[in-house]
């Protein structure tokens, strides 16, 4: 499972352990999926970057 590290317009910076990620353009935000479910979700408009970091590189 890969790590994402998300950073906000406000300097704040959340980690995700997730599958993937999607943009759901009618929500306007983020859907983050482990197993075909949404574990984490982040607004569009709030997010300035998202960066993924696999697990094999991480450690």
């Amino acid at each position: 499972m890969a790590r994402y590290e998300i950073n906000y317009l406000d300097g704040s910076t959340d980690q995700i352990e997730a599958e993937g990620v999607e943009f759901d353009i009618d929500a306007r935000d983020y859907t983050f999926y482990a197993e075909k479910q949404a574990v984490a979700l982040a607004p569009a408009a709030n997010v300035r970057s998202i960066i993924k970091r696999d697990e094999e590189a991480t450690g």
